[in-house]
């Protein structure tokens, strides 16, 4: 069981390269684990569930209201690790300029990054992997970089059919290891932890089977 001793957030980027490295004796040093996914999905949700605080990442009833990388500082029995929650996609309503900042602040970081270890793409269990979800897990194998895919609100379906939609995920993910989730009930908690604690978490380039876990 992994225990955490402590969490805050840091601080938020919004421009490409501009990181708060120095900021705390951990950023820039420990490992880093990226929150992708849709606005509306659940991101801040699971990352206050992993960390057992309500309220450290904000959410909101208005998705598309994170426009920066946040980084927090999680500390455990085991070390520190830290958190970075990237803008969620497929919602916001927002300009192509903006829209286009944003990419250009996302995707330097999840190439450029050399403390980045892995990438956590939430997905909602109801809705599964879509077009989106598809291109971006093509793209971080592109550039090598290792990725769990969380099914968020597994709360949300009856235990009898939880285990059809997370082998259809699973099946859509390519091989990366799906993990179901809730960010209210927390279940699913221990699950993720325990694999975003192994070194590393799942690769993509090296995993050709699909995998899943659920509560």
């Amino acid at each position: 069981m992994i225990r955490v001793l402590g969490a805050r957030f840091v601080d938020a980027v919004h421009e490409a390269g501009c990181y708060p490295d120095g900021i705390h004796p951990a950023i820039g040093r420990a490992q880093e684990i990226a929150f992708a996914g849709r606005s509306n999905v659940g991101k801040s949700s699971l990352i206050n569930a992993l960390v057992g605080r309500r309220g450290l990442a904000r959410t909101s009833k208005v998705p598309g209201r994170t426009r920066q990388l946040n980084f927090y500082v999680v500390e455990t029995l085991r070390g520190t690790v830290v958190f970075v929650d990237l803008p969620g996609y497929g919602y916001a309503r927002v300009s192509r300029n903006e829209h286009a900042g944003w990419r250009l602040l996302v995707e330097s970081y999840l190439e450029e990054r050399p403390t980045l270890s892995g990438i956590v793409l939430v997905v909602d269990l109801r809705r599964g992997i879509e077009s989106e979800e598809r291109e971006l897990l093509c793209y971080l194998r592109l550039h090598g970089r290792p990725a769990v895919v969380a099914a968020t609100k597994i709360d949300k379906l009856p235990r009898g059919t939880r285990r059809g939609a997370l082998q259809a995920i699973a099946d859509a993910a390519g091989g990366v290891e799906v993990v179901g989730v809730s960010g209210e009930t927390r279940e699913g908690r221990e699950e993720l932890w325990r694999r975003l604690t192994l070194p590393p978490i799942a690769c993509l380039a090296k995993r050709p089977a699909a995998h899943m876990r659920t509560p």
